[in-house]
């Protein structure tokens, strides 16, 4: 199969834009803060405990209300939220605790972020059977394709966990897999 540069480019442009587009939506469901800028009230505060809308009242004070509330429900002052949040992550089911979820959504994030390290360990054993089978070291382009669709997986989950050493370490070899690919498919026909 041969694959010229331009669908290197054009596959790399949108391994690049999964991430990003991941963030916008974040940024605009008000998952994430805008960078740079503090979060004035009303916002929604979320993590992996709970998810709350914090408002101001109108002697100043803030206030909190846990997502999923009734209307009618109480509003919390800063102590209350603290039980609540320490309340929620207490009564959650061991299986969460241990991927630090709260919910069946999170337990599909999780699925994708291992499903993210198989593809980018897969690579490894792409590279060792093409290796074995001539005897000698070998990179086939697939491990470098492997590369590409794992760590853009992987940032895509590590943008959900709000984790900026995964996002940066993943990354940082977008470049030397899309270089490679580049020099691969840039080649003349033999």
């Amino acid at each position: 199969m041969k694959i010229a540069r331009q669908q290197v480019v054009v596959a790399a442009i949108l391994l690049l834009l999964i991430p990003a587009i991941a963030w916008f939506i974040l940024l605009k469901t008000g998952m994430v803060g805008q960078p740079g800028k503090p979060l004035d009230p009303p916002f929604n505060m979320s993590d992996r405990i709970a998810t709350i809308d914090v408002v101001k009242t109108e002697t100043g004070e803030l206030r909190a209300r846990f997502d999923g509330w009734e209307e009618g429900e109480p509003e919390l002052n800063g102590e209350e939220v603290l039980q609540e949040i320490h309340r929620r992550n207490r009564d959650l089911p061991a299986f969460y605790k241990f991927l630090d979820v709260t919910s069946i959504t999170g337990v599909l994030w999780v699925l994708f972020g291992f499903l993210g390290q198989a593809v980018f360990m897969g690579r490894m054993i792409v590279q060792i059977i093409a290796s074995e089978k001539v005897q000698s070291s070998v990179v086939p382009p697939a491990f470098w394709w492997f590369s590409l669709l794992g760590s853009s997986m992987l940032i895509v989950y590590f943008i959900w966990r709000k984790e900026i050493v995964g996002v940066l370490g993943q990354s940082t070899g977008w470049a030397i897999y899309i270089r490679n690919l580049w020099f691969i498919y840039g080649r003349k026909s033999r």
